[in-house]
């Protein structure tokens, strides 16, 4: 296979990877319960949610090999055409999750993780709309980038806290996929700007981000077992992380460097 077709074959494989577990998800939260929402005994739906998952994730990671090494620059990132409109809808979303989530909390203070951990996202939501206005004037800034990774990071052990006492694993494995992703890429993410960005890897665990992320949107459609503001918040960081992995597939040269061989 040419490496210059792995970038558009890639996108096509997250597609196809996305409907399938979505499809999958769907027929799970429709069929595999009882009439007390449990698992009937000697189910399958586990197991086999958890490797159709890791299956689409190796495939991922099969075809994300295949993209050229370029170096991890920030160049590779555009604010030409949608991609701006689509990092500033990303930050609307993730800041209104963050401030309903707060909005809920009954009491402001210190020792309240819900309440801290939504003034990080409100805080990690404002950054990335203004890097993402920086990103017009061909500036970007590492500490811009690390904060939303350490506010993924945080959420996603305070969720973990929530879902250690749900003893239906099959509940929370898309969530967990998502979130762990989404942290793992916003790392990345934060690597570009000081040039020493991982282009496969930020292409895979962005767009893996996104295929488990829209695994976890049947939970909030067909059962109460995620809130509006968690998928929100998901949601928005989501996002972000599908738009930058695309901007890293693009084909056409980026601004500012000159490279020699298809992106």
């Amino acid at each position: 296979m040419k490496k210059t077709k792995a970038a558009a074959i890639l996108r096509r494989i997250a597609i196809f990877c996305t409907a399938l577990l979505v499809a999958f998800r769907v027929v799970v939260l429709q069929t595999a319960f009882d009439k007390d929402g449990l698992l009937p005994r000697g189910s399958i739906a586990l197991p086999v949610t958890v490797l159709l998952c890791a299956v689409c994730f190796v495939v991922l990671l099969i075809f994300a090999l295949k993209l050229n090494g370029l170096p991890g620059r920030e160049s590779y990132f555009s604010v030409q055409g949608i991609w701006l409109p689509l990092k500033l809808l990303s930050a609307a979303v993730l800041l209104a999750g963050s401030v309903m989530t707060l909005l809920e909390q009954e009491q402001l203070s210190a020792k309240n993780a819900n309440a801290l951990i939504s003034v990080a996202g409100i805080v990690s939501a404002v950054l990335m709309g203004w890097n993402s206005l920086q990103e017009r004037r061909n500036r970007a800034f590492f500490w811009a980038r690390l904060f939303p990774a350490i506010f993924a990071g945080a959420a996603l052990v305070l969720r973990f806290r929530i879902w250690s006492h749900d003893p239906m694993v099959i509940h929370v494995v898309p969530s967990l996929l998502a979130w762990t992703c989404c942290m793992v890429q916003m790392m990345l993410l934060s690597g570009f700007p000081l040039d020493v960005g991982h282009r496969r890897s930020a292409a895979l665990f962005g767009l893996s981000t996104g295929m488990y992320t829209c695994m976890t949107v049947p939970d909030y459609i067909l059962s109460t077992r995620i809130a509006l503001p968690d998928l929100l918040t998901l949601l928005g960081l989501a996002l972000w992380c599908v738009v930058a992995a695309l901007e890293l597939l693009r084909r056409r040269t980026q601004r500012n460097m000159k490279f020699t061989g298809e992106i």
